[in-house]
Order: C-alpha cells, then structure tokens, then sequence
C-alpha cells in the first residue's frame, strides 16, 4: 500500500472518530436510545442541532480543502489560497454588504455570491497579461484582500449597533446555525464542485510544470484556469454564504494532503478528507466553554492557520535564498 492511500485511510479514520464525537460526544451527550425512541428534546438535539452542523461543516471543509488545493497546485504558489488572493474578502464584504443593506441575514447568500464573484472577476481582470499571470494574481489578490478587509470595516462601524453585531457574528465564521436548508445546500455545491474539479484535476497537475509543457500535453492553460477559478470562486461563495468565512482551512489542507502523501499535485480526495477534518475539528473546539462561553469555529482555524501562513512565508524565504 502506498503513501498516498494509507494518509487516506488516516485521514478518513480521523474524520469518522471525529464525526461520531460531534454526534454523541461532548456535554451535554444525547441518550441515543432515547433519541431513536423519538424521546424529546434528546431527538431534536440529534436531528435538527447536531446532524445538520455535522454535515455542513463537512461540506464546507471539504468545498475550501478542494478551493484551496487547485488553486495553489494551478498557480504553483502555496500562498494562492481563496482566502489570500481575494475571492473570500469579496464573498465576505458581499456578504456583510447584503445584511447591512436589507438587515437581513438572508441577505448573506446573493451578497457572497455577487461578491465572491466581482473579486474574482477584478482579480484575473488585473492579472491579465496575455493570459493570467500567477504571480500577478496573487499580489492583486493580496491588495484586493487588504481593501475590502478595510471597506468591510468601515461598513461595520457606519451600522447600527445590533446589525453591526450580528453581521461581526457572521463573519467570525461558525457552523452554530446550521439546518437542513443550509447543510442541504453546501452539500450539494460540495459535490457538484468535487466533480468539476475532479474533471479538470489531471489537466491542473499538468500545469503545475508550466505553461509551455501544458501546450504541448494539447491543453489550454488559459481555458483551463478560467474554470478552475470560477468553481473555486462558487465553492468559496457560497461557504461564506452558508458559514460565513472560515478561514485558513483552504490555505491549509493543499500543503497538509500533499505532505501526507508525498507527492505534489492536487491530490484532490486527500484535500477534501484534511479540509473536512480542519473544520470539524475546529467545530469541536467551539464546543467547549472558554472563560464562560464558546468561541465560533473561524477563532479556532484562524489561531492554527496564521502560524502556520507565517512558517511558511519563513521556509519559502530559506528556500529562495
């Protein structure tokens, strides 16, 4: 058996202990024969708090895992993340923008949507240059983020003050309101965007070698690039939408996979499996009282996540020299 599939095995065995912890575990734990018996409130907490936040924060890891994999792999930077290069500030201020607007968190989802998508429309717009530029991708990527980190700021301290709450609630990123609806939703776009990616994953691996290799394989770097991006873009929008932004986990779970499996590439599954861990791991954290009260799972991936972006700008640093 190879690397690459006993970290699968690891990696799927983890999740499932994880999965089953989120169900039954913690305090309080549900009395599962009372829960299957149709006992109330023990049935409600299994079906309709637990089982709905189980599955979208499963979604939602695994959609940023696959985000985050492609691009860095397609870019051959670690650094070109969703949440670095700009696309989740866009879906993050859209979202804001919308609640703000309308003084709804209903509002959340077209707002990440549209924004989601100008940002990403704006960033390849500027890292055109006879084709898209990686490099030039990820620094107008960089700039976006920082402007829109501000421009949401700004719109938060021109709010209401209880909007202005809760629309700083949404953006820490949690999986504490899920439902049906919601784990129905990224569930669905979580499959839909594994079978794009996994169609153009073979065509991305190629690119990591260069352009001009890619050509001569008979791709089209510039086509592919496009629909990547545009399905991470959907895949990450629509996180945001559903959890609000949870970062870090798509800048994350490339490096981790491919570490694991000793290999560069996508490595797409393994991507999805470590990404859907970052975030039931972190939702697992939330779930424990800090000082009297519980922290949303975007505090706990952000803490591992900044660390872990600065030891790599640091190896990157080492490496160049």
């Amino acid at each position: 058996m190879n690397r690459a599939l006993i970290s699968t095995a690891v990696a799927a065995a983890t999740l499932i202990a994880l999965m089953v912890w989120r169900l039954i575990g913690g305090d309080p734990a549900p009395d599962l024969a009372a829960a299957f018996a149709g006992i109330e409130p023990e049935r409600a907490i299994l079906l309709h708090f637990r089982g709905p936040r189980l599955i979208l924060a499963l979604a939602t890891g695994a959609a940023l895992g696959m985000a985050g994999t492609v691009l860095q792999v397609m870019l051959r930077n670690p650094l070109a993340s969703p949440d670095i290069i700009g696309f989740g500030a866009g879906a993050s201020t859209g979202a804001a923008v919308g609640i703000v607007i309308f003084g709804d968190i209903a509002a959340a989802m077209p707002g990440a949507l549209a924004g989601g998508a100008l940002a990403a429309l704006l960033v390849m717009s500027l890292a055109w240059r006879d084709g898209v530029s990686p490099l030039a991708l990820i620094l107008v990527g960089v700039s976006l983020t920082l402007i829109l980190t501000t421009a949401t700021d700004i719109l938060l301290s021109l709010s209401p003050g209880v909007l202005a709450t809760e629309t700083t609630r949404f953006l820490t990123g949690s999986f504490a309101s899920a439902d049906w609806r919601t784990a129905g939703i990224m569930s669905v776009t979580a499959l839909i965007g594994a079978g794009v990616l996994a169609a153009y994953a073979v065509a991305v691996d190629r690119l990591e070698h260069g352009d001009d290799v890619a050509i001569t394989l008979g791709l089209e770097p510039n086509r592919v690039r496009l629909a990547v991006t545009a399905c991470a873009t959907g895949l990450v929008a629509i996180s945001v939408a559903v959890a609000g932004p949870v970062p870090f986990i798509a800048f994350l779970a490339g490096p981790i996979a491919r570490l694991a499996a000793g290999r560069p590439g996508t490595v797409l599954g393994l991507a999805a499996l470590v990404g859907a861990t970052l975030a039931l791991g972190a939702d697992a954290l939330a779930g424990l009282p800090v000082a009297g009260t519980r922290l949303p799972a975007g505090i706990y991936t952000a803490l591992i996540g900044a660390p872990a972006m600065l030891a790599l700008l640091l190896r990157l640093e080492v490496d160049r020299k």
